[in-house]
């Protein structure tokens, strides 16, 4: 299994907020497959950057924000286009 890169989490954060809606931090943490503590970190960079929000209420919940929504548009984009290239290098 390969190693995800941190914009890999975080565009697979992003995903689980778009899909989900507002969520709690527990289920974004499964919902990736890291533990809670790492979740929160990388949500809370991506709050700072401005591509979710975090909503405190009874209990805190995460949201994607219209920005986070164009970096996913984007980050979709180009690792399809990646793939397009890798598979054009292996082509004989």
């Amino acid at each position: 299994m390969s190693k995800r890169s941190r914009v890999d989490i975080y565009a697979e954060i992003l995903e689980t907020l778009k899909r989900r809606g507002p969520i709690r931090i527990t289920r974004i943490s499964y919902a990736i497959g890291t533990p809670v503590d790492r979740a929160k970190k990388s949500l809370t960079d991506l709050a700072s950057y401005g591509l979710a929000r975090i909503e405190d209420g009874e209990e805190t919940s995460y949201s994607i924000t219209h920005r986070g929504l164009e970096f996913l548009d984007a980050y979709w984009k180009l690792d399809s286009f990646l793939k397009f290239l890798e598979r054009e290098k292996n082509f004989p």
